[in-house]
């Protein structure tokens, strides 16, 4: 666990702005079970009551999304309670809907309904063949995706501020935040904060670094577009996010992109 030390502390929670100085855990910006034990907001920053809102509001509804829960099945991503989602399938030639359960061993068929154990036993005595059929869902959306982005947008940018003296004040009493701070915090009947996504890569693509193979689960980064709009750019599991964090448009991104050949602003050129 890598803990940036606060040099631009304030005692006020970056997302409420209520005083935090009581507050003792710790904020993961990617959740730890989408595999993130590396960035890390110091206690008081987003305040306790914030936190344990965003981890039960918006964090877990997220990692319960289809999608999610294959990614992390696949990528055999534990949760805090070391356990890795378990994943519905189709179950061929029987035609019945199994749970799979996965571990660093291997994977394991779990049947929930007991009237279909007769029918999995029959299919497997007189078939030669038996099938596990899970498609890919599609990519996430919904609010609870941008809300999701707006948190971390708010704090990456509340990691940039760590260690310039007075940074963390400066996102606290900064109004262009407000809007989206509010949207994360509360949500909205009538705004749904707009954000693209799209895949860049295949989820098991090979990078290199350092001179050694390896996979990246999630990176990010802040990027301003010629007419100061800033934005959130996210990657998890080869699929790129991107959010407003002036306003829940996403014009200036996509143009951006047209100006750039469409190639990522977080592609790296480490690859396989």
């Amino acid at each position: 666990m890598n803990i940036i030390k606060n040099k631009g502390y304030s005692k006020r929670c970056i997302f409420c702005k209520q005083d935090s100085s009581m507050s003792r855990t710790v904020e993961h910006i990617i959740p730890e079970s989408l595999g993130n034990k590396e960035h890390i907001l110091p206690a008081g920053v987003v305040c306790d009551r914030c936190n344990n809102y965003f981890a039960l509001k918006i964090e877990k509804p997220l990692l319960e999304l289809d999608y999610f829960r294959h990614a992390r099945f696949r990528n055999v991503i534990y949760n805090k309670e070391g356990r890795i989602p378990t994943i519905q399938a189709s179950c061929l030639p029987a035609k019945i809907i199994v749970e799979i359960e996965r571990n660093e061993e291997g994977k394991s068929i779990n049947i929930t309904r007991e009237e279909d154990i007769s029918k999995f036993i029959n299919s497997v005595s007189t078939s030669n063949t038996l099938e596990v059929y899970y498609p890919e869902p599609s990519l996430p959306e919904g609010q609870v995706v941008s809300r999701f982005l707006g948190k971390v947008a708010i704090e990456t940018l509340a990691l940039t501020g760590l260690n310039i003296p007075g940074g963390i004040d400066e996102i606290v009493d900064k109004p262009g935040l407000d809007e989206l701070r509010n949207y994360v915090r509360i949500g909205s009947q009538r705004v749904n904060w707009t954000f693209h996504v799209r895949r860049i890569y295949p989820e098991d693509k090979v990078f290199y670094k350092e001179g050694r193979e390896c996979e990246i689960l999630h990176s990010f980064n802040l990027m301003y577009t010629k007419s100061q709009e800033l934005y959130l750019v996210l990657l998890l599991f080869g699929v790129e996010y991107c959010i407003n964090m002036g306003g829940p448009e996403i014009d200036g991104y996509l143009e951006w992109l047209k100006q750039h050949e469409f190639k990522s602003p977080l592609r790296t050129e480490q690859e396989k």
